[in-house]
């Protein structure tokens, strides 16, 4: 078997709205029939969002600092995945590995850790897998844009309210429903690199309080031909060509009959991986990494009654990983990854005391297959065989309390027990002042933490680079967080955030004299920032938002994060044109970063997109170009590949056609 370069060998390393949880309306959802760009601030600010509390209060009542874009956004800015809209939020950035793309939410983006600081839900429905326990944000995430009807993003701790995972960040994916689309419309797009898509939306409201939704989605495309310096030495000269390519199909359908619903959603996606991952032979096909998710859910939501409202979920997930390795000459070798789990979710909501809301709730999951292989692929020699089952429970409480007309308290606490690990106890406390109607000011404490997944407590290919470690315990964050946000005029606001997170027993990667790595519980790290954002939406559809964050993190030796830039801005523009059309764009702002392999410079990027005004006879057409100045850039890899960096996308278009039927 060959041998590999340290870190991880199963996958590789995984990723102005509001800032202050006031601002949490900044960008929109529909409202009746008014677009949201022409809906005044005081009525964006009272948009419902659901992810903060699990239960629906305005934006300026959220106990966290939330942000909210909405369908209009989603679809006037051309944004092909979940990653390229949540990048326009403050704090928040994205590598992407020619495999996968790993969100970083306040200076912190790990290499290897799959997003599982990260917690992604799908109407509210958990998302990461037991095994790996990533939050899948790019083209690899189960779902697409064009499903949504609003993005939620919480910053900071939750897992008051939603257990392991929810560290820095929790995104929370509000679907369409039948009613939102009633009809169907096709999608068909095109652009640079061969990419073609297909994708399918249709819905109706029925008789009888039932409606149905189904989402289709098929893409492909031969990726781009990269260079890669570390690899230009005379054997190669360090392009690999056509080995970028990437495909995937999606399907989402839910039926609502009254107070019940049933949900079902399936994805796979293939990628060729072009960068040498885990000592494989560079420039030869082959090496490939497959994603298959699945989940299928029943949920009753009831009507209120003498003050109270159940809520009850009942699900089943699966994930599935395989990656082929080509090396030469040693044998090729695969991994294989599987993981089945079981949920359920009961929640009582109580609004029988004045000026109170209580939630109460308990969640179950079993993990009844957590299976790991690795193993030579033309001989079948098993090198790791390991099924490594596990189960949690959780009980919640949270009370939001007005105790007068200007002041709110919200306070939540959660007790969870994982099978493996002893009991954690996560609190958070917000306290909300609106001395005027345009003032909002908020103070947040709280923590969070996760559980080392299967893949870091137990995989292991005989230290040939990675052992096991399954005396792994649970990483701990503990955040304070204080917010400001002013309202001028009908539309316009600014909002400022400071915030400081202690992590402790943080799971990190280190590697012997040897070569061989190790998960392992490092000491403190140390994560401090200050957000900045102003938006303003003028008469006649124009609409301007930009954000500033600065973030330091940083080791208790005084050492600096990886991936972790100093620096982000962003600016995010909506302007009518003529003739109906629109223009949308964003420029986007990443200071140098420190890599595992070597520092990386920043970079800025505009992207620009065109939308015609709507036709029942002809439908829609648009026109997106990404990276506008084809600016170089690049990101930073991680210990299990040789070169500092990875180069991005030059400029790239997509022309997309969207017909009602």
């Amino acid at each position: 078997m060959n041998s590999q370069p340290s870190g991880q060998r199963g996958k590789p390393g995984r990723q102005l709205s509001a800032i202050a949880l006031a601002l949490a309306g900044v960008l929109s959802t529909p409202a009746g029939a008014a677009e949201l760009s022409e809906l005044a601030l005081e009525d964006l600010l009272q948009v419902d969002v659901v992810s903060a509390s699990r239960f629906a209060q305005s934006a300026e009542e959220a106990p966290a600092t939330v942000s909210v874009i909405g369908e209009e956004e989603l679809r006037s800015h051309g944004y092909r995945n979940l990653a390229e809209a949540l990048v326009t939020l403050p704090g928040v950035y994205s590598s992407y590995d020619r495999a996968y793309t790993l969100l970083g939410v306040r200076g912190f983006n790990r290499p290897g850790d799959y997003g599982s600081r990260l917690l992604l839900l799908t109407d509210g429905a958990r998302r990461n897998d037991p095994l790996y326990d990533q939050a899948l944000f790019g083209n690899e995430a189960p779902i697409e844009v064009d499903w949504v009807k609003r993005l939620e993003f919480v910053a900071g701790p939750a897992s008051s309210v939603y257990g392991s995972n929810a560290l820095f960040g929790t995104v929370n994916t509000v679907m369409l429903n039948g009613a939102d689309v009633d009809g169907y419309r096709v999608t068909v797009d095109g652009g640079s690199n061969d990419s073609g898509h297909v994708g399918l939306v249709a819905g109706k409201r029925l008789e009888g309080d039932r409606e149905w939704f189904v989402g289709f989605s098929a893409y492909k495309t031969d990726g781009d031909d990269l260079y890669f310096p570390a690899y230009d030495n005379g054997d190669t000269d360090g392009y690999a060509r056509g080995l970028d390519g990437e495909d995937y199909q999606k399907v989402y359908a839910k039926y609502r009959w009254g107070n019940w619903r049933v949900m079902a959603n399936w994805s796979s996606r293939s990628k060729d991986v072009p960068t040498a991952w885990y000592g494989t032979s560079f420039g030869k096909s082959g090496t490939t990494a497959k994603d298959e998710s699945r989940l299928l859910e029943l949920r009753y939501d009831g009507d209120v009654s003498n003050g109270w409202q159940p809520s009850l979920r009942i699900y089943n997930g699966s994930y599935r990983f395989d990656g082929d390795y080509k090396h030469d000459p040693d044998p090729n070798t695969r991994d294989r990854a599987r993981a089945d789990w079981t949920g359920t979710e009961a929640q009582l909501t109580y609004t029988g005391i004045a000026q109170h809301k209580v939630v109460v709730g308990v969640d179950a999951q079993w993990n009844t297959r957590v299976e790991q292989q690795y193993y030579e692929a033309d001989s079948g020699d098993m090198i790791l065989d390991t099924n490594d089952t596990s189960r949690t429970v959780g009980l919640y409480a949270q009370d939001e309390w007005r105790f007068h007309p200007q002041w709110l308290l919200n306070a939540s606490l959660r007790y969870d027990k994982h099978s493996d690990f002893d009991a954690v106890t996560s609190p958070r406390a917000a306290l909300i002042w609106q001395p005027t109607q345009r003032l909002t000011l908020k103070g947040i404490v709280g923590s969070s933490y996760r559980t080392p997944n299967a893949y870091e407590r137990f995989y292991s290919d005989n230290g040939d680079s990675q052992n096991a470690n399954p005396d792994l315990q649970p990483e701990e964050v503990a955040g304070v967080e204080l917010a400001a946000a002013y309202r001028f005029g009908q539309s316009g606001r600014v909002g400022l955030s400071v915030y400081r997170n202690e992590i402790t027993d943080l799971i990190d990667q280190v590697t012997d004299d040897a070569g061989v790595s190790t998960f392992i519980n490092q000491d403190k790290v140390h994560a401090r920032g200050v957000e900045v954002e102003a938006e303003n939406r003028w008469a006649g559809g124009v609409s301007l938002r930009g954000s500033v964050a600065w973030q330091e993190s940083e080791k208790d030796d005084g050492s600096e994060l990886v991936d972790s830039p100093n620096w982000l801005g962003k600016v995010v523009l909506g302007v009518p044109i003529a003739f109906g059309w629109t223009a949308s764009g964003e420029i986007l702002g990443v200071a140098a970063r420190e890599g595992d392999n070597g520092p990386v410079p920043g970079y800025g990027i505009v992207n620009l997109s065109v939308f015609s005004a709507p036709a029942a006879r002809f439908g829609q057409f648009s026109l997106s170009i990404y990276n506008l100045g084809d600016k170089k850039c690049a990101d930073p890899t991680s210990n299990y590949m040789l070169h500092e960096s990875i180069e991005q996308n030059g400029r790239q278009f997509r022309l997309r056609w969207t017909l009602p039927l």
